[in-house]
């Protein structure tokens, strides 16, 4: 991307230079395999790899340098050593897609919970204050011009830097930004730079990659790293891991306070009345208070508001083109995205896949359902199996739970509603049905007039991944489907499928 080689003396912090007294770089790999003539080879030791090993293919492929996190005896290129190569290549990429300077001011969001929804609500808010924003995110990146689908919530080092130079192209002078706690601990996003940052809560989750709650409360405290001087970082007063954190940094940085249930929260809102639909909300910003309609349900809607208001607000946005924004969004795709093809009952399909939200989500629509709520749900392959028999406890508070396959991935999807059962209670209503297909058409013809059915935990993923394989599957479609079908059927025709079972 970038045509003039730039100085690794100037880029990086402390480099030793061995053979050498700097290095210019124009491209940069971190895959041996990639390397052409003229390319700096940066090693960075992976959780299943390490780069270090592959050094002499690199070389033999024409690389010019090497970046090492350690000093590589008997090599014919100029070595570059530093601390961190991970952080090397991250600053090394970004700087040739944006140059020495980052023109678009970025605001970061983490949190196990709520970081898409908020990202979707700020951006809304800036493109109503005349901003063309840019998106990083779950469900997709977009340039402000373009829009594409996403793989990671946070991508590489490399492709971040791709996308930052999409939006320089495209003179997109704001982006919102979804960052991971996985991003964090592997650093990609350390080159760049948050004009503001805001952690929505730390509750249970990827617990098989961070190992312990603490470690993944400090990797999500990381962003805080990536903030210019004196930016600040907005925590939620109501959030328990959030106090953690807050506790944690002590004067270190510039915190700002927002809640709902939290006097001393310094951003504040109040829902003032709620419907099946929408909310009622008062905000409380350092500008002043105002009133708006958000039509996205949930309490932790109103938290994830008042995130994106407080960091619009800090990145100088008007009250006025606050509102308008959060008045704006009508829906994020897969989250609380309700479904309706003339059907007597309501369908909410949502991407709650750790306890906490799924245990929130129930609860947001617990108290406008007449009859029967009914929720089908799984848990993840190769992921924090500690959070299966939780999934269960948070299922609970529907009347009748559906068990059923997630994103298996290699893990056998027997085993893992097996881990899942585990947690309901002897009295506990449920079901499982492996296919998950067919979990929802059970749900779909148990549900009555009056009841509510929510299918949880992948939201806007349009593929299933099982066995290896990536099979198109999206859950709101597979439900617009069944629901249409189930219109030219006649009711007398339907034979009930639910089969009840108990906790042992």
């Amino acid at each position: 991307m970038s045509e003039v080689a730039l100085s690794l003396q100037q880029l990086l912090p402390e480099p030793r230079f061995v053979d050498c007294r700097d290095i210019a770089v124009s491209r940069v790999s971190t895959d041996s395999r990639r390397i052409v003539p003229g390319d700096v080879f940066v090693a960075v030791a992976g959780n299943t790899c390490d780069g270090h090993a592959f050094i002499d293919e690199a070389i033999s492929n024409g690389a010019t340098a090497i970046v090492v996190q350690r000093l590589i005896g008997e090599v014919r290129v100029p070595q570059c050593v530093v601390s961190c190569t991970a952080t090397a290549h991250a600053v090394i990429s970004m700087a040739l897609a944006v140059g020495l300077q980052q023109s678009t001011i970025v605001a970061g969001i983490t949190g196990t919970n709520g970081k898409t929804t908020t990202s979707w609500m700020l951006r809304s808010i800036l493109e109503s204050a005349g901003h063309r924003t840019g998106l990083v995110g779950t469900i997709c990146t977009n340039d402000g011009v373009r829009s594409g689908p996403s793989t990671l919530t946070t991508p590489s080092a490399g492709t971040l830097a791709d996308h930052f130079h999409q939006m320089k192209l495209a003179r997109t002078p704001y982006c919102a930004m979804e960052i991971s706690s996985h991003a964090l601990v592997q650093k990609r996003c350390a080159g760049i730079h948050l004009s503001a940052a805001a952690i929505t809560n730390v509750t249970q989750d990827h617990f098989d990659y961070h190992g312990t709650a603490e470690a993944y409360q400090t990797a999500k405290s990381d962003i805080a790293g990536l903030l210019y001087p004196d930016a600040p970082l907005l925590l939620n007063a109501d959030d328990p891991g959030c106090q953690r954190v807050m506790k944690r940094f002590g004067n270190e940085a510039r915190i700002v306070t927002y809640g709902t249930d939290s006097p001393d929260a310094e951003l504040r809102s109040t829902v003032l009345r709620r419907t099946h639909r929408s909310q009622r909300v008062r905000l409380n910003l350092a500008q002043g208070d105002a009133e708006f309609r958000l039509r996205l349900i949930g309490r932790y809607n109103v938290s994830n508001c008042l995130a994106a208001a407080g960091l619009a607000e800090q990145l100088g946005v008007s009250l006025a083109h606050i509102v308008d924004g959060l008045q704006a969004v009508h829906a994020v795709p897969g989250r609380v995205e309700r479904i309706d093809e003339g059907q007597p009952f309501q369908v909410l399909v949502d991407y709650a896949h750790t306890p906490d939200a799924l245990a929130q989500c129930l609860g947001a629509v617990r108290d406008f359902v007449p009859g029967r709520l009914i929720c089908v749900f799984g848990a993840g392959g190769e992921r924090d199996r500690s959070k299966r028999p939780l999934m269960a406890h948070a299922a609970m508070a529907a009347d009748v739970a559906i068990v059923t396959s997630d994103n298996p991935r290699s893990e056998d999807p027997c085993q893992i509603i097996t881990d899942i059962t585990a947690g309901f209670s002897a009295d506990a209503v449920y079901a499982s049905e492996i296919d998950r297909h067919e979990a929802i058409s059970v749900a779909l013809e148990q549900a009555e007039p009056g009841d509510m059915v929510v299918v949880a935990g992948r939201g806007h993923e349009c593929s299933q991944e099982t066995a290896g394989a990536m099979l198109p599957f999206d859950d709101r479609e597979v439900v617009r489907q069944l629901l249409r079908a189930a219109e030219s059927t006649d009711i007398d025709d339907l034979q009930p499928r639910f089969s009840v079972q108990r906790s042992a």
